[in-house]
């Protein structure tokens, strides 16, 4: 079988896009807080759901379905963190490994509630937006429609805006500091307080926003955030836990390697259902041979 080099460009970069956006939000909470965010996965389902709930029940077309998502997922995180991990965050009887510890089974335990929760608002059904078929477009010998240009652009837009808010902005710079040394920031005036709900409102905004686009390029069910965040954990680990433009690099990375993947799969007769297993081997192959990842940050290294 004949590799369509561009169809396998197009479809790696449309992949990428929406796993960099997954990462990212990981990424972002990882660096300030230093434990994995399960309770993202539901993040990601619950943006989807709120851009459906807009294109269904208000008739609002895709623009402000992607709107609604980053909002509602934004605000469903800096709810979670008000409620639940800022209580266990301050609990000073317990040491650093208990606190940790405990705030990864909470956000196991919350990810459990928001997508039963989510189950029984909008049924166990799959479901699909309420929007025009799109338009199919042809170039050399790659197929693409008019929505894989909307998640890719959005994708590169969204990724860009972070960029320059964390660089250039005067709260930017000051995620950035409380996520190398919060005490020192604390001490040098930032308001950390401000710096970590930001983070979480932006965390679970990109999170909801990759849900919306993997939600119009696929469909919805309680269980695509979870499909998704499991890939983005070997994004994060790939790209170096805590590195904002590592996660972005392997997220295209594992998108152009799955793609190839799935290729290999239909030459050798095999199910492309083990396409999962693909990140999969790549994570476990990182963990082993080089665990900070490709682009680890300064506090990876030191392990913190």
């Amino acid at each position: 079988m004949l590799v369509n080099i561009p169809q396998l460009f197009v479809d790696s970069i449309l992949t990428g896009s929406v796993l960099a956006l997954g990462a990212i939000g990981l990424t972002l909470v990882y660096r300030v807080m230093k434990f994995p965010n399960f309770v993202h996965a539901e993040f990601l389902t619950f943006g989807a759901y709120a851009a459906y709930a807009a294109n269904q029940y208000l008739g609002l077309g895709l623009l402000a379905g992607s709107i609604s998502s980053f909002i509602a997922s934004g605000l469903l995180a800096v709810i979670s963190y008000r409620f639940v991990f800022s209580k266990l965050e301050n609990v000073s009887s317990s040491g650093t490994t208990t606190k940790l510890t405990s705030m990864l089974i909470a956000s196991i335990g919350l990810g459990f509630i928001f997508r039963h929760s989510i189950q029984e608002i909008w049924g166990a059904n799959v479901l699909y937006f309420n929007i025009k078929v799109p338009v199919i477009y042809e170039y050399f010998t790659a197929r693409f429609t008019s929505f894989d240009l909307i998640i890719i652009s959005s994708s590169i837009f969204l990724v860009l805006f972070l960029h320059v808010f964390l660089t250039y902005t005067n709260l930017g710079k000051s995620i950035r500091a409380t996520s190398d040394n919060p005490n020192l920031s604390l001490i040098s005036g930032i308001d950390t307080d401000r710096v970590i709900y930001t983070v979480w409102f932006l965390s679970g905004g990109t999170a909801g926003f990759a849900g919306f686009l993997r939600g119009i390029d696929t469909r919805l069910s309680p269980w695509l955030g979870w499909n998704i965040l499991l890939i983005a954990f070997a994004v994060v680990i790939l790209g170096g836990i805590g590195s904002f433009y590592g996660a972005i690099i392997a997220a295209y990375l594992i998108g152009f390697v799955e793609n190839i993947g799935v290729v290999a799969l239909i030459n050798l007769e095999l199910p492309t259902s083990y396409r999962p297993a693909i990140a999969f081997s790549i994570l476990i192959i990182m963990l082993i041979f080089r665990p900070q990842g490709l682009f680890s940050t300064s506090s990876t290294r030191k392990g913190g």
